[in-house]
């Protein structure tokens, strides 16, 4: 330490030249390169230029948001380094203590550097506050308020960048951060104030110029407080605002593609699903199946036990065929008390066990609260999509087969194969049980919740 202190006795600063290419250095670096780095960053052109992209990472991140808090922290510190360039420059021309100037300079930069490493390495992000926006302004304010009792005639520069201090944590800091830092500021700087009015004594008006400069200083900070207690309502405001809007669009989402008493996707929404899956066929030569399925009787529940009772049965039958099909299946409200499902990836054979399955679990199961002595069964047409043909032709062929399976006695699965005569419909009772070869097949192509038929399972594509 005794030898340090001469070295930095004998320092004589920078001259103008040194002073003015440092000051054009940092405006490239800082401010041009640093927008450069970020807008390239921004519009994602690392494909164009692999160097630049490279360069944007090592400075700063390659996370967005670290990217962000680290750019921001550089910005501030070319405000810092304009600073204490500033103070070096007043040591040449001979108005400012060597020493004093010399160990702010290398305390200084020995804090911006450490900040930087901190920032950089990423341990800022295990902090509360990964921004450190606190300690980062608390921090400024004590070396301006040292550079401030050194600067002699160019002080007021450090009462200038305390305040572009302040106006750029605004982006950063909370109200109550913003308090705390402006304590500290006013603390600082008004021992520093005092000191230079103490150290001035051949100055008649020192002291009270001090004061005057202290008093302003109070005003600016209580301001700059309630500017930014300001700006945090409206970004809160604004915060919960997008968030409503964000809920409202979603929920409009929901009314438009889901049926609201059964939560099954609507019809329109199900063409959607369809003409996609149509083309993805296409594509890559695989079939799908689709069934249109209809509950039998359903008029006479609501003639017996009235419309509430009839809702309470829709919704249990869409629950439990949704139970009973893949998480890649879907199945709509198509319209009353009918149902369309889509089978992806599945032959007409596996698609009838499904539904023969279906049945079963839905005859079983307890379909309204109100009546639990009511069980319904359901009717439905099979079918599967033909390559290259509309898909109103493939579902009025799977409507077809629902019309003949509730004139062959309802309760059963009629497949309709494309060009095959209704006569020769293949008709599956739901009364017949699968055998263990078809069991087996339907287990291993289908995921459905046998034991607890009324779990809701299916997760729509």
């Amino acid at each position: 330490m005794s030898q340090a202190v001469p070295l930095i006795t004998t320092y004589s600063g920078i001259s103008t030249t040194q002073f003015l290419v440092l000051l054009a250095f940092m405006l490239i670096m800082f401010v041009a390169g640093l927008f450069v780095l970020v807008h390239h960053k921004g519009n994602k052109l690392g494909g164009n230029s692999p160097a630049l992209d490279k360069l944007s990472n090592l400075i700063l991140s390659s996370e967005p948001k670290q990217s962000i808090l680290l750019l921001r922290y550089l910005v501030g510190s070319a405000n810092a380094v304009a600073g204490v360039a500033a103070l070096n420059y007043g040591v040449s021309e001979g108005v400012i203590a060597a020493e004093g100037s010399g160990w702010l300079t290398v305390t200084a930069l020995v804090c911006t550097i450490g900040f930087y490493a901190f920032m950089r390495t990423g341990l800022n992000k295990r902090l509360a506050d990964p921004s450190m926006a606190g300690p980062q302004v608390i921090c400024a304010e004590l070396f301006l308020a040292w550079g401030y009792q050194l600067g002699g005639p160019g002080s007021s520069i450090a009462l200038l960048l305390l305040f572009v201090f302040l106006m750029f944590s605004m982006f950063t800091s909370t109200t109550r951060t913003l308090i705390q830092a402006s304590v500290v500021a006013a603390l600082a700087f008004g021992a520093a104030m005092l000191n230079v009015a103490n150290n001035s004594p051949q100055v008649p008006y020192m002291a009270k110029l001090q004061m005057v400069y202290f008093a302003v200083m109070l005003f600016m900070l209580v301001s700059v407080c309630l500017l930014v207690s300001q700006l945090n309502r409206i970004r809160d405001s604004s915060t919960r605002r997008k968030k409503e809007l964000s809920e409202a669009l979603a929920r409009i989402q929901d009314l438009a593609t889901r049926d609201e008493l059964t939560g099954l996707f609507n019809r329109r929404h199900m063409l959607e699903l369809l003409n996609t899956e149509k083309h993805r066929c296409i594509r890559t030569e695989r079939r799908f199946c689709m069934a249109m399925i209809d509950v039998d009787l359903f008029k006479s529940v609501n003639d017996k036990h009235g419309h509430m009772v009839g809702d309470e049965v829709l919704a249990s039958v869409a629950r439990i065929v949704s139970s009973g099909l893949r998480e890649t299946d879907v199945v709509a409200r198509w319209g009353g008390e009918e149902f369309l499902v889509m089978f992806t990836d599945t032959d007409c054979p596996t698609a009838e066990l499904v539904l023969s399955r279906i049945q079963m679990m839905l005859s079983a199961s307890m379909v309204s609260e109100s009546a639990p002595s009511l069980h319904v069964t359901f009717s439905a047409g099979l079918t599967h999509y033909e390559p290259e043909e509309m898909l109103t032709r493939t579902i009025d062929r799977a409507d077809r087969g629902l019309y003949m399976a509730k004139a062959g006695g309802r309760n059963r699965v009629v497949r309709l194969e494309p060009g095959q005569p209704e006569e020769a419909a293949v008709t599956a009772p739901a009364s017949g049980k699968a055998t263990p070869l078809q069991s087996v097949a339907l287990e291993n192509r289908h995921a459905f919740n046998v034991g607890g038929m009324g779990e809701h399972v299916h997760r729509p594509a």
